[in-house]
């Protein structure tokens, strides 16, 4: 059986026994055998957790961790894949509110978890490509476009300051990035899906913030440059 296939496996069986206990237990004393499943459960999520979410984990205390892992164990997750339980976790938090007087927190665990889901696709091979205003692009599969609340990408969270970010997984470097872009070209990024080529695109949003659109195709024209090279947007 394939490594994958023996993981997924043994975490079903450990949550499908844990459950069977927390179902079948008729008193308010926890069997050894329930306590020794939850503790295995707790570890392993807990190990999880720390390991997707290092800034978040950084930012709260152990106490703080503990009582939110213990309150997502009574609605295990549902998905075989081990990585997955993060993005469980991140949603029940979120949902939850349980750091409502410190919402940069919410933003801060999408940060730490969107570095995993990039790296744990599968991607298809890309063939390189020559940039062109006139071409439809979309955005990549390895790329995605985020408006934070907080300056995440600095680490500062006491004032709210719109930051628009760009986050991809590059193919050169194996690695994932987060690069701040300006408010156009995330407007110009959210509009690929329109069916348009990208010179009509940039001309419409222009006329709309009465920016000049010669000057900002001038400005723009390195940055989709490499946008293409780095394949973040690919031709249709």
């Amino acid at each position: 059986m394939p490594k994958k296939d023996i993981e997924n496996s043994f975490e079903k069986d450990i949550q499908k026994r844990f459950l069977d206990l927390v179902q079948n237990q008729k008193d308010k004393k926890a069997s050894n055998a329930f306590g020794i499943y939850q503790k295995l459960v707790f570890y392993r999520y807990e190990e999880i957790i720390k390991s997707t979410f290092v800034q978040y984990c950084k930012m709260i205390s152990q106490d703080e961790l503990n009582k939110t892992i213990l309150d997502f164990m009574k609605n295990p997750p549902k998905t075989p894949f081990v990585w997955k339980i993060a993005k469980d976790y991140m949603k029940f938090i979120k949902k939850n509110k349980y750091f409502k007087n410190k919402k940069y927190l919410y933003e801060v665990l999408y940060f730490d978890w969107v570095e995993l889901e990039l790296i744990m696709k599968e991607y298809k091979a890309f063939e390189s490509q020559v940039f062109d205003w006139n071409n439809i692009y979309i955005l990549n599969e390895n790329s995605r476009l985020k408006k934070f609340k907080y300056n995440i990408i600095l680490g500062e969270y006491k004032e709210k300051r719109d930051n628009f970010v760009l986050i991809y997984y590059d193919f050169n470097e194996n690695e994932v990035f987060y690069r701040e872009i300006n408010e156009l070209v995330f407007l110009i990024l959210k509009s690929l899906n329109e069916n348009k080529n990208l010179s009509k695109i940039v001309k419409s949003l222009c006329k709309k913030y009465d920016i000049d659109f010669q000057e900002a195709k001038e400005v723009l024209d390195t940055t989709f440059v490499e946008l293409v090279n780095l394949k973040v947007i690919t031709k249709v």
